[in-house]
């Protein structure tokens, strides 16, 4: 009985060296591919990110252009008859004209910049609000909320790009000289 074993030993130690070997070549092309894939990954976040706070700098600096207006030109009223009038438009921001991989994003990160566009609705909503109810011909409540709003949104955004700059471990946004 002894001697069947032994004809079967070379055939057992065949087979599991063959599976063995199979086993590990799979998991070297598991680790391998997704190797490859948070690598990929890592580029994706990191092309977004670069693009992405470009916009939001560009967001930013049009919510200081609409802090600064208040309806006037060279000091005097932009509009017809001595009325204040806007000479600035609101600043736009649609996240998903953008063509990146947003899920590259952690969430925390990923839901306040999608969500931006409606935050600008709201502000415009509440905005619009005031205006129906201010009155010629400085319509100074309209153009305090507007700049206050938009203030209080470039201050917001501009933390927000700011995280997506460490996140990234981009360098930070250089200061601007004074004066």
């Amino acid at each position: 009985m002894a001697a069947d074993w032994t004809a079967f030993v070379p055939s057992i130690i065949s087979a599991v060296s063959g599976l063995a070997g199979v086993a590990l070549g799979g998991v070297l092309t598991s680790s391998r591919e997704r190797s490859r894939e948070l690598s990929a990954n890592a580029k994706a976040a990191d092309y977004l990110a670069i693009l992405v706070v470009a916009h939001l700098d560009r967001f930013v600096d049009a919510c200081v252009d609409v802090v600064g207006d208040d309806g006037t030109a060279y000091g005097q009223p932009a509009g017809k008859g001595g009325e204040h009038e806007v000479t600035v438009d609101r600043p736009r921001f649609d996240p998903l004209a953008i063509d990146v991989d947003w899920k590259s994003l952690p969430a925390e990160l990923m839901y306040p910049i999608l969500n931006l566009p409606y935050r600008i609705e709201t502000l415009e909503h509440h905005i619009s609000s005031i205006a129906e109810h201010d009155t010629p011909p400085d319509y100074a409540a309209f153009f305090w909320e507007r700049q206050h709003g938009y203030a209080v949104m470039g201050i917001e955004v501009s933390a927000l790009a700011a995280r997506l700059r460490e996140n990234a471990k981009l360098p930070a946004l250089p200061t601007r000289p004074s004066g």
